[in-house]
């Protein structure tokens, strides 16, 4: 049985002594392989450098709204170059953030369109990040987006209106540790509505753990908690959602 973990965070200092090990531990456990993302221009860089010549590791280039106030456009060419490296198979993790106080709304935006065109021109899936602006980041795609080049939207949280709309344009949606949680039965409702072709997992490591590990640090070897979660929703055996949802993550990222 083999699992895809689409997002984690492999630069994380919290897996500073162990990384290789992590690894070895997600292998061991039938989790590869794995993607691990940017969220600004120094990890996209650092992500693209540690998956190169290395098997079952691939890596997106980004830059998170949350740091918007450090994005500099004029160094969208040095994305670009990090983004046509071998073994770099999305742009994200990119979109909109409205959840803490003081957001910049119009400059996060203004990233967005600035990743999305990136993607368009490279011809790469996006990594969507979508925190209470479900209407503004479903705007904006349906502006920009080319449904054809496909996309997550990564560790779904939103409303039944954002799933629809996330699915009415192509993209996937990823679940993870939060899918187990005791309060999330109205997003468990969600999911359990949505096709198994257009589901991924992902643990978002080091953050998110399953509920039987609130409160440690996530890695990819746990990623097969929240499938179980999964398969109890649909009715399914584990073997078969892990089936379905690795097919889906091949697909989506083009991956070997």
């Amino acid at each position: 049985m083999q699992l895809i973990d689409t997002h984690v965070h492999l630069d994380d200092t919290r897996y500073d002594h162990d990384r290789e090990e992590l690894i070895a531990r997600a292998a061991a456990a039938g989790v590869s392989p794995m993607v691990t993302i940017g969220t600004d221009l120094a990890d996209s860089v650092w992500a693209a450098d540690f998956v190169a010549g290395r098997p079952g590791v691939f890596a997106t280039v980004g830059h998170h709204p949350e740091r918007v106030a450090e994005y500099d456009a004029r160094r969208l060419g040095e994305y670009r170059a990090a983004a046509q490296r071998p073994g770099v198979v999305a742009i994200g993790e990119v979109g909109l953030d409205y959840h803490s106080p003081g957001f910049d709304a119009p400059a996060q935006q203004a990233l967005l369109r600035q990743m999305i065109g990136l993607a368009l021109e490279l011809r790469l899936p996006l990594v969507i990040h979508n925190r209470d602006a479900g209407p503004d980041t479903l705007a904006l795609l349906k502006e920009a987006w080319d449904p054809a080049l496909g996309g997550v939207f990564h560790c779904f949280a939103g409303d039944q209106a954002t799933a629809d709309g996330a699915l009415a344009l192509g993209f996937h949606l990823a679940v993870g540790g939060v899918l187990t949680y005791k309060t999330a039965g109205g997003l468990r409702d969600i999911i359990a509505g949505v096709p198994l072709e257009r589901l991924v997992l992902e643990t978002d490591g080091p953050w998110l753990a399953p509920q039987a590990r609130r409160g440690k640090r996530n890695e990819p070897s746990y990623i097969g908690e929240a499938a179980a979660q999964l398969a109890a929703l649909k009715g399914l055996s584990l073997e078969a959602v892990a089936q379905a949802t690795t097919d889906n993550a091949r697909r989506l990222f083009r991956l070997a």
